[in-house]
């Protein structure tokens, strides 16, 4: 069984490639060489779908700002061969006379900690040395509490990038908000969003008939996906259900007033806030108790401002934990 390589690894695996390459390389060798693409490649029958996935990775490694070109050197034009692809070394490089702050140093070995817990663990490993190699300390005193915050992706988010990208359906186990029950959900993914740290998917709910958004949060049984037809959405039902999400991310607005040089502080970056309220933070959110959750080890440093039953969920999740230890 061919292991599947998930986004992630195959756009680093795809950069590195393109990156390294002295002459470029053309389609059938980035497919027969870059892991991701050469799983599912047979030599000079590349496929309908991995030359479809090669296109959305393109788009994908421009909107991350990774600098690629396309061209064709005269060998190629001679012999009428296919166009060649690489990331240009002068214009991807770290700028010459970039420095970085201890902070800054600091934030860049934390995320090489958290990508280190990933499967990327080799590559986090040199990118946490060269990070050392920059020359500054790193304050770390105020940023180590951090890391245990932060979350890599979902259990769920590699299957769901999968079906995505085939086109295919998926189930699993779904829990409402304030609820016990699980619900089976027969799902066509089309779309993963993250929305103020709460990772989401949108699609088609097979059972209701309906477009529907799910929190990966909330997704509590392994997703499986459903071999079938390859089924993208149209423009219309994608442009449809992202403009229902954002209206309805719209309506759900926090606000919260934050002590300062506390690790809440650290958390929403309040030193890049920029208005007469320097010590309050409005966000948008998906769901209110899953919010109440992650703010509820910062008690101490935060007050809710609004909305008001997100105040009332906090406070009352408190006193069911008073409850429990005094039951």
């Amino acid at each position: 069984m061919i292991e599947k390589v998930d986004t992630a690894t195959r756009l680093f695996n795809l950069t590195c490639a393109l990156l390294y390459t002295r002459e470029g390389l053309n389609r059938d060798e980035i497919f027969s060489r870059v892991s991701g693409y050469s799983e599912q490649y047979e030599p000079g029958k590349a496929s309908t779908s991995l030359i479809k996935l090669f296109e959305r990775d393109k788009l994908a490694l421009s909107a991350a700002g990774i600098p690629w070109i396309k061209f064709q050197p005269p060998s190629a034009l001679e012999n009428h061969q296919d166009f060649y692809y690489k990331v240009p070394k002068q214009e991807f490089l770290w700028p010459k006379n970039l420095t970085l702050t201890p902070r800054q140093v600091g934030l860049l070995n934390l995320a090489s900690t958290v990508w280190s817990q990933a499967a990327l663990s080799r590559e986090a490993a040199s990118a946490a040395l060269r990070i050392k190699g920059l020359g500054e300390k790193a304050e770390v005193s105020d940023l180590a509490a951090l890391a245990p915050r932060i979350r890599t992706h979902h259990p769920s988010f590699a299957k769901l990038t999968e079906a995505i990208e085939r086109g295919i359906e998926v189930n699993f186990g779904y829990r409402k908000p304030n609820s016990v029950e699980v619900e089976r959900r027969d799902f066509r993914p089309w779309q993963l969003h993250n929305i103020s740290g709460q990772w989401l998917v949108i699609g088609f709910d097979l059972i209701r008939k309906e477009p529907r958004s799910f929190l990966l949060r909330r997704i509590i049984t392994e997703v499986t996906l459903v071999p079938g037809e390859n089924n993208p959405p149209s423009k219309t039902e994608l442009d449809s259900a992202n403009a229902s999400l954002e209206e309805f991310i719209k309506s759900n607005l926090a606000t919260l007033k934050v002590k300062p040089e506390t690790e809440a502080w650290f958390r929403f970056e309040m030193d890049d806030v920029a208005h007469e309220k320097a010590d309050e933070v409005s966000f948008n959110f998906m769901d209110v108790y899953l919010l109440a959750d992650d703010l509820r080890q910062y008690a101490g440093d935060i007050e809710v401002i609004r909305p008001a039953n997100l105040r009332e969920i906090i406070e009352a999740g408190f006193e069911k934990v008073v409850e429990l230890h005094h039951g």
